[in-house]
């Protein structure tokens, strides 16, 4: 067994040493003991009712020994689990540290494709961060095709694992009725919007699932452009294009991948290109390229033994598995160096240009600023129309109109009081979360549908349990009739609401009169001019209390009703901030 769990380790590229015949220590992990399941019939014993691993030594005298982990065979593969934890099967890949490189060089990663490629590729975000992180790895870099559904929990799971997420984007760009193989990656939020714009060009506005050439250059800026492999004749018999490329856009590369597949003629093909572009796009005697080559090879799994799930996914999808590869996986710079050298003759300096090719990887990562701005509100204003806004005002003022107009309408007079109580607790939520806006929409788009004649539901899903909804008429359930609850649509808590009975309320904008002393205040980035004796609710060395405006004091903390802060901040936010002189 000993013998079997050292080949499963040095498979995996797990650094590793033999304490005995039953126990080894992993670096920068700890030391781990072999469960000997041979002769058993289960992994698992019931003992007093309580179903347990079957460990045949004692659990404690393990952890007296320090040994917290037990490995065991289930299956084709090996895992582990920690003794001190209720058990669990954790594969036993990526843990510790990896064998020594032979070629420590730094590295990034740019051709992950994620499960969010439907149907052709495998492995979890968090799992390829793992593995990123394990590797040494400082970022990791995704090209989807036709996709960017990855992006979002790419960067969740890289802050988590202290990794720098690159958005990257592969498609077929079309020029002359020739198709062109190319990846994007977004280096600016610029670029990141110039991405979003790239990826509605080829979902929604093409029929064919391409971009035109002339188009994709109006989405040049702050993007770099990676020339998949197969491109390196269209490199070469469009120079001029090439060139304006280089122009437009902040970096271009042509992508080396030496993956090997299980069809010759896919590796020909590809081999010919390479060469192509070596022998085409290289200056000796200026030791430069047309456009320089990245070491960027497409990988659809995690480890070389997931290679069967491509597989798999390809014939549900198409059934057929094209261009099979055993070789597509998260590859580290060994591997990749042992894939490539074989490649080049000796009239190249292949540690030199492999260096080069792997720096450029680097590069793009460290010039790659695009992020998505979470923890904010980006629904869209509703626009008013001219005769709501002759009616209404303001969109806030419309949107509790409405909602008396529906009680008036929908709801008996003798059952207002009970109905007003839900109700306040429900636009309390709504406007402390910023979502007057969404429920407008929403009323719109319900409001015409039925104008012209179009089916809509009564309600779906936990919009049912919406008194607003019910009264704006965006459903037709009346939740307390049916004592449905409001929490299952939107929880108060996970809005961070603290439901005190004593704030500060900030009351429409008044202007100050000429003459009069007033109390300047900074609050989110927008100043608030207070009269002195204005009352504010505080919290002063963690103890709460009320005071007048001109006693506030460096360091106190407003307590703010946040449905009133975030109304007044938004609509203020376009005026000019007024000046220290009193009006």
């Amino acid at each position: 067994m000993m013998q079997e769990i050292i080949q499963w380790l040095d498979a995996q590229n797990i650094d590793y040493t033999t304490i005995d015949n039953e126990v080894v220590e992993i670096p920068n992990f700890g030391k781990m003991f072999l469960a000997d399941l041979s002769g058993v019939e289960s992994i698992f014993k019931s003992k007093d009712g309580e179903v347990r691993f079957n460990l045949m030594g004692n659990p404690q005298e393990l952890q007296d020994e320090g040994i917290f982990y037990v490995a065991f065979p289930f299956g084709n593969n090996w895992y582990y689990y920690d003794l001190r934890e209720e058990f669990r099967f954790n594969i036993l890949k990526h843990i510790g540290k990896p064998t020594s490189p032979k070629h420590n060089i730094p590295f990034v990663n740019l051709g992950v494709h994620t499960p969010f490629e439907l149907l052709n590729a495998s492995g979890s975000i968090d799992g390829l961060c793992r593995k990123a992180k394990w590797l040494g790895h400082t970022a990791v870099g995704i090209c989807d095709r036709n996709t960017m559904a990855a992006t979002l929990n790419l960067q969740k799971e890289c802050a988590k694992a202290g990794l720098k997420p690159v958005f990257g984007y592969t498609l077929t760009m079309l020029h002359n009725e020739t198709k062109v193989e190319i990846k994007i990656y977004a280096l600016s939020n610029k670029g990141l919007h110039n991405l979003l714009n790239i990826q509605r060009e080829v979902m929604v506005n093409s029929e064919d699932g391409v971009i035109e050439y002339s188009r994709l250059f109006l989405y040049a800026e702050g993007c770099a452009i990676v020339f998949a492999t197969r491109s390196a004749y269209w490199m070469t018999e469009n120079p001029r294009h090439v060139e304006r490329m280089k122009e437009r856009f902040d970096a271009v590369y042509y992508q080396v991948d030496g993956n090997e597949y299980k069809a010759d003629r896919i590796d020909r093909e590809k081999l010919a290109a390479l060469k192509h572009y070596f022998d085409n796009c290289y200056d000796t005697v200026n030791d430069s390229f047309t456009v320089e080559p990245i070491l960027l090879a497409d990988s659809y799994y995690i480890d070389r033994d997931d290679a069967k799930s491509k597989i798999v996914l390809n014939k549900i999808a198409t059934g057929a598995a094209h261009e099979q590869s055993e070789e597509q996986y998260f590859k580290s710079v060994d591997e990749h160096y042992n894939t490539l050298r074989p490649l080049f003759s000796d009239r190249w300096d292949f540690d030199r240009l492999f260096e080069r090719m792997c720096r450029h990887t680097v590069d793009i990562a460290e010039r790659a600023e695009a992020a998505f701005e979470t923890g904010k509100m980006f629904m869209p204003e509703y626009m008013m129309r001219p005769e709501e806004q002759e009616r209404y005002g303001d969109r806030r003022t419309m949107f509790l109109r409405l909602l008396d107009e529906g009680l008036a309408e929908k709801i008996s007079e003798t059952k207002h009081q009970v109905y007003r109580e839900r109700l306040d607790e429900e636009v309390y939520i709504i406007e402390s979360t910023d979502n007057v806006d969404y429920f407008l929409v929403q009323w719109d788009m319900v409001r015409e549908a039925k104008r012209r004649g179009i089916a809509t539901g009564i309600g779906r899903g936990s919009a049912g349990g919406s008194l607003v909804s019910y009264l704006l008429g965006i459903t037709s359930i009346d939740p307390i009739k049916y004592d449905l609850i409001f929490s299952r649509f939107l929880v108060p808590e996970r809005c961070g609401l603290s439901w005190k009975d004593k704030l500060t309320v900030l009351a429409p904008d008044i202007p100050i009169q000429r003459g009069v002393e007033y109390i300047e205040v900074e609050i989110e980035n927008t100043i608030y001019m207070l009269y002195p004796e204005a009352k504010l609710r505080i919290e002063r060395d963690g103890k709460e209390m009320t005071i007048t405006a001109d006693k506030l004091s460096c360091g106190d903390d407003i307590l703010l009703d946040r449905r009133d802060c975030l109304w007044n901040l938004k609509e203020i936010a376009n005026e000019q901030l007024r000046t220290s002189e009193p009006i």
